[in-house]
């Protein structure tokens, strides 16, 4: 049974505004725009508007947004200014109390919003809230990846050491603590998402917290940004070096796990794409920055089974090795915003 958000009044928002604002950000997302712009209009808690901000598109996105006929839905256009301008420019035109990120290339189940909103009524501490996450492929079929599941609330530390929000599209936040945070910070190559909620996570303690649902689906496919670990890793030096000055002791005392951790991402990501030889040098990597974090993690010993297994095993046997590691290598790239599903 669906969940009903209370009246709107009693809960002080003018009228005539939607209790939240969904903000798609689109870079030539081509075919997967209609549905994440479907599932966002179809869900079952109906005071909503949806900001499409289309960041320069030079496919089909454009075509494909006009042919939509819904008034809660708005369509920004802008030169191409990457990701973080995109959700800069669709917080400044949204009007709600509460902020939800969709990417344009994944999907929400029917009751995302209603759920989170029940969360945010029970608990009226959190800032932000975050689903539970499954993968899809380019179809939009399930995929046999498992996702990790987080309980409870994840602060500052654990958010930095473990990217347990996964992806962008799994969270709503309250719209006064995402302007008390600051914006989305442009400079980044890559993380930059990871950034801003690391940002929320420091407003106050035991604020961010989990729905233990599975509401959000992320889409894996060959045109995302996490395909090249290089960046990816360009981008994690960006964001640790500003945790370091916005929080300094916080970020020392964890800061060679969470590099341990992304260290094994990114070899999960060269992996992916064909670079063995980068993947099992990263996965060394990983152990040499902290290896009392990597043996007590069953995740790094995947990693590094299935990345020694690449430099020594025939392509049959090593597909073997996958199936039985629980670990997907495709073509269509690499899971997770920050991390494979089932590495991170």
């Amino acid at each position: 049974m669906s969940e009903q958000p209370p009246d709107r009044l009693a809960c002080g928002i003018p009228a005539g505004h939607p209790r939240v604002s969904v903000v798609i950000p689109a870079y030539n997302p081509g075919r997967f725009i209609d549905a994440a712009v479907g599932s966002a209009l179809s869900q079952s808690m109906s005071e909503l508007e949806v900001i499409v901000v289309n960041d320069g598109s030079t496919d089909d996105t454009s075509d494909r947004l006009a042919a939509w006929n819904d008034p809660r839905l708005r369509v920004i256009t802008q030169a191409h200014g990457g990701l973080a301008s995109a959700l800069n420019t669709a917080i400044r035109a949204s009007r709600g109390e509460y902020i939800a990120f969709l990417d344009a290339d994944d999907v929400w189940l029917p009751d995302k919003l209603a759920r989170h909103f029940r969360v945010h009524e029970e608990q009226t501490g959190m800032d932000a809230t975050f689903s539970w996450v499954r993968v899809i492929d380019g179809n939009g079929n399930l995929t046999p990846m498992p996702c990790p599941r987080w309980h409870g609330c994840i602060s500052f530390s654990q958010l930095l050491v473990d990217y347990a929000i996964r992806t962008m599209s799994a969270v709503v936040v309250r719209r006064a603590a995402a302007e008390h945070a600051g914006m989305f910070d442009a400079d980044l190559v890559r993380c930059v998402d990871f950034e801003f909620f690391l940002r929320v996570a420091r407003l106050r303690p035991n604020n961010i917290c989990a729905v233990p649902e599975v509401l959000s689906l992320y889409r894996r496919h060959e045109k995302q940004r996490t395909r090249d670990w290089r960046l990816m890793q360009e981008g994690w030096n960006q964001l640790l070096g500003l945790t370091r000055q916005r929080a300094p002791r916080e970020t020392a005392a964890v800061e060679k796990r969470a590099s341990s951790n992304m260290l094994r991402y990114f070899a999960a990501v060269a992996y992916q794409s064909g670079s063995f030889r980068d993947s099992f040098r990263l996965i060394r990597e990983s152990f040499r920055v902290s290896p009392a974090a990597f043996v007590r993690d069953s995740r790094n010993w995947v990693m590094t089974a299935v990345a020694l297994a690449s430099l020594t095993l025939p392509r049959r046997a090593l597909l073997a090795c996958e199936r039985i590691a629980g670990f997907e290598r495709c073509a269509e790239g690499p899971a997770g915003s920050a991390g494979p599903s089932t590495l991170s």
